[in-house]
């Protein structure tokens, strides 16, 4: 997963919305936005994170039962 612009600023709206339900995103100011981007950016990265260490991690064998046709 990349972090693009668009998806970042996404992220960055979405958390600053839950925080501050009745103010504007729009309006906010550049060092606030700054803020929330940088959550957004974290947030990705610890999801990124968590998705590597899935795909890297031993798996167990499977067990497969084998089931015979009635």
């Amino acid at each position: 997963m990349e972090q693009t612009d668009q998806d970042i600023e996404h992220i960055a709206r979405a958390f600053f919305v839950a925080w501050h339900q009745d103010a504007s995103w729009e309006t906010a100011s550049r060092i606030l936005k700054h803020e929330f981007r940088l959550y957004a950016r974290q947030a990705i990265g610890m999801l990124e994170k968590n998705q590597e260490r899935a795909w890297t991690a031993p798996r167990e064998a499977l067990r497969f039962d084998a089931f015979e046709a009635a």
